[in-house]
């Protein structure tokens, strides 16, 4: 059971994504694991129900490996905005833990922190980026939050040239948003959605070259 949800997980995320939710249909994700389309309705009743248990499976990894009675009941999902929407409102606050004393919070460890959370959500927001019009409220939250994360990390960024440890730069704002996309390349497009896939890379693996081009580049 375990390794047949991860399966679909795996191939309904990366159509979703690549494809989008709106041109997938429930055959291409059968397909895209050997499955009959017949079967697949034995372990979900529709292609929203696919959608929501990526988007919890993506915020709550333990979810996808728990026993289900299958079908996989809709009534699962009715509180998934909300689920999700808390799970990035208790990330925004850890993240901004040490804002107020970066003393003890180095560089490096801001950088890891960030690429963390980009890995960890990552399939998560490329549904919603790739999926605006099937996922509004989603949409809407996640360009606030993203806002925020930005905000977050220019301002431990501008700190940090403040004490020297970062290396002075003209235009701190848009340094900002080339290390954010570095991390995001890195921790989240590598494995799902760029020109050439590289779905073997291991998480640690593609964390190391990105933090030591972030590192080599920035750091004083």
């Amino acid at each position: 059971m375990e390794n047949r949800m991860r399966s679909i997980f795996d191939a309904a995320s990366h159509l979703f994504i690549n494809k989008g939710y709106a041109r997938t249909q429930i055959k291409d994700i059968a397909k895209e694991i050997g499955l009959s389309t017949g079967m697949l309705y034995v372990y979900f009743t529709g292609k929203r129900d696919i959608l929501n248990f990526i988007l919890k499976g993506t915020i709550d990894q333990a979810f996808i490996t728990q026993e289900f009675e299958l079908p996989i009941r809709s009534e699962l999902f009715d509180s998934l905005d909300n689920e999700i929407m808390n799970a990035f409102e208790e990330n925004t606050k850890a993240f901004s833990s040490h804002l107020d004393n970066i003393t003890d919070y180095p560089l490096e460890q801001m950088l890891s922190d960030a690429f963390e959370v980009i890995s960890k959500y990552g399939i998560g927001c490329l549904l919603i980026e790739k999926n605006p019009d099937d996922l509004r409220k989603l949409t809407a939250y996640y360009k606030e939050y993203r806002k925020k994360f930005y905000g977050q990390v220019l301002s431990y960024i501008t700190q940090y040239m403040q004490t020297g440890t970062f290396r002075q730069v003209e235009h701190p704002q848009y340094i900002t948003r080339l290390i954010i996309e570095t991390l995001s390349w890195w921790g989240m497009h590598i494995t799902n959605d760029a020109y050439e896939i590289q779905k073997d890379i291991p998480i640690e693996t593609a964390k190391a070259v990105c933090m030591d081009n972030l590192l080599h580049a920035y750091q004083r």
